[in-house]
């Protein structure tokens, strides 16, 4: 497979882990009063959710190796397609909490600080935490596999994974009565996540390579991966019963080689879902124009990421789905988590052409001067 459809579907996967971002994000108590199985749903998205942004991080890192070698270059090119938007949706973030302080009166003066600790000790405001995790991953990961080759490069990546995971379990003692004690806790889980992410971008160069091994030795490789998803979601859902809650944001995985077994095989469901999508259309192979949404998602999945989890449009889309469900008379819970979820697809879509026509500097992306 060429580079180009191997960009394609990682776009697709992509696109669908932002919609199940998403998903997993629509918690409260309304909306799982509409069905049983909504908290379900969100579990099993958590389940691995932000390990398929690190694995598909790490197979884009393996497809584009050959292309920056310079580690000072790939440092400024991340910060700015990385760190630029952290500081930017930040701040547009704490004008919110502002808002808040000042104008609706709703939060308290300590609030404004704590999110301030939160933004410039990278633990990041709400969903941006992943942001500088991502960076910082992606900058250890090309130096250890700069420095160490072959399987000195995996036990160094094991070694700190070690003293993450000591580093986490470790936060349990901590006394939880005392505000100091919750920063240093918030700066370990700043400390320990890329370190996670890191062994995560590694385990997606391992399954980029092998994919592309099996594409080469395998006649019908498309038969194999469609044989593959139903174990690889059995295998998923099943060790998630097992191992759950687990939040990667807060560093609470349970049980940590369930937690990667778990993980993995639900971010490879997604990733051999996404090759199979992105080679149908119409019933021919065109890995180029398959599910435009969902690359349109994909290739703006940092601005979904950063604009999606928003409680006002919650409220108000909640209240437009009971103000519908007066009117239906079968399956109102799925008919208005549905309506939930269509409002903030269209918020999070417009938001994105807002953003990247407008406001493209959010992103990292310089204006283009008009001549």
């Amino acid at each position: 497979m060429d580079k180009k459809k191997r960009l394609y579907y990682l776009d697709i996967a992509k696109g669908i882990g932002m919609v199940l971002v998403l998903l997993g994000h629509l918690q409260d108590d309304t909306i799982f009063s509409f069905s049983p199985y909504i908290l379900s749903l969100c579990s099993w998205i958590f389940s691995f959710h932000m390990a398929l942004f690190f694995i598909i991080s790490g197979m884009l890192m393996d497809i584009k190796k050959d292309d920056e070698k310079d580690i000072h270059i790939f440092i400024k090119k991340r910060f700015q397609s990385i760190m630029i938007p952290y500081f930017w949706f930040s701040l547009i973030y704490i004008f919110i909490v502002l808002y808040s302080l000042l104008i609706s009166k709703v939060v308290p003066l300590k609030t404004l600080f704590i999110q301030l600790w939160y933004v410039l000790g990278m633990y990041g405001m709400n969903v941006l935490w992943f942001l500088p995790a991502l960076f910082m991953a992606e900058i250890l990961f090309v130096l250890i596999t700069q420095h160490f080759k072959g399987i000195k490069s995996l036990l160094a990546i094991l070694g700190l994974l070690i003293i993450a995971i000591t580093a986490n379990e470790l936060r349990n003692w901590l006394p939880n009565n005392s505000e100091l004690y919750e920063r240093i806790n918030e700066l370990i889980v700043t400390l320990i996540r890329p370190v996670f992410a890191c062994s995560y971008i590694f385990i997606g160069c391992l399954i980029n390579r092998t994919l592309e091994t099996i594409k080469q030795k395998t006649k019908k490789p498309n038969t194999v991966f469609f044989i593959s998803l139903p174990v690889l979601l059995a295998v998923n859902i099943y060790i998630n019963i097992l191992n759950r809650p687990v939040d990667f944001r807060s560093m609470v995985l349970n049980n940590y080689p369930l937690y990667y077994l778990s993980s993995v095989c639900g971010s490879l469901f997604i990733i051999l879902l996404s090759i199979l999508l992105s080679s149908i259309h119409i019933g021919k192979i065109n890995e180029t124009n398959s599910f435009p949404i969902l690359k349109y998602y994909g290739i703006n999945s940092l601005i979904f990421m950063a604009v999606h989890n928003n409680s006002a449009i919650r409220n108000q889309s909640e209240k437009a789905a009971m103000y519908i469900n007066q009117y239906l008379t079968r399956a109102r819970g799925y008919i208005c988590y549905a309506i939930i979820v269509l409002i903030f697809l269209i918020y999070t879509t417009l938001t994105i052409v807002i953003i990247t026509r407008c406001f493209p500097f959010v992103t990292g992306k310089r204006i283009r001067k008009q001549t």
